[in-house]
């Protein structure tokens, strides 16, 4: 049963936000301050999550991802986890931007985010706990349909890490680590998304949507809605 746990909570960590990237809808040089709402449905589970960022003049974000998770997969369907992930998001290159060494047709922006992990409702089972690390890269193209509509396709690829620790006093077949009855697994992946991310200016605010479907661990789905002041 932890084995099928275990594959359970690895597959959809990480998946309601993927570090919401507020810095792209924002030209160079342009402050900002988010606030993002995001939801995703994976074949073990489901998550939605808030996320408050800031941007510094255009160039980075930093943010907390704060997602709940939930599963529908046999076992794991009574169990439930709360997730805390900061994370930066950095802008190397923007298209357009005559200041930059390298010109491109596409923008380049880099991520990397930690997450921890906290279950709730093993019943009379310790619960486990885990963190992840997603370190990643984007290209992703603005483009200006009118002075209040922006679309920016962007493709997102990263790497993956999981780690999951049981306490228990048995050792799983994927152990890594088995001390004083904890075992701990790790899980490496690739993740991978086509996210068309959206932009509506008001007079002073700027409203974001980005649906996005792509591979984690299996096809995934979802998307964020967020507002940039």
């Amino acid at each position: 049963m932890r084995k099928t746990l275990g594959l359970c909570f690895l597959a959809l960590t990480l998946t309601a936000a993927t570090a919401h990237a507020q810095g792209l809808f924002l030209e160079k040089g342009e402050p900002g301050i988010s606030t993002a709402v995001g939801g995703a449905a994976i074949g073990t589970g489901w998550s939605a999550s808030v996320v408050p960022s800031y941007t510094y003049r255009g160039m980075f974000d930093v943010g907390l991802q704060l997602t709940w998770y939930g599963y529908n997969n046999g076992e794991a369907s009574k169990l439930s986890a709360l997730g805390a992930m900061p994370f930066v998001n950095v802008y190397f290159i923007r298209a357009g931007d005559d200041t930059a060494k390298i010109a491109l047709p596409v923008s380049v922006s880099g991520t990397l985010g930690v997450e921890k992990r906290m279950f709730t409702g093993n019943g009379l089972e310790p619960n486990p706990d885990g963190w992840g690390l997603l370190l990643g890269g984007s290209l992703f193209r603005r483009m200006d349909f009118s002075n209040t509509f922006a679309g920016i396709p962007e493709i997102f690829i990263a790497y993956d890490l999981q780690a999951t620790t049981w306490h228990s006093a048995a050792a799983g077949a994927n152990a890594a680590v088995h001390t004083q009855g904890q075992t701990t697994e790790y899980d490496h992946k690739a993740r991978a998304f086509l996210r068309a991310n959206m932009a509506f200016r008001s007079d002073k605010i700027l409203y974001t949507i980005v649906p996005y479907v792509g591979y984690q661990a299996g096809f995934a789905v979802g998307g964020n809605l967020g507002a940039i002041f």
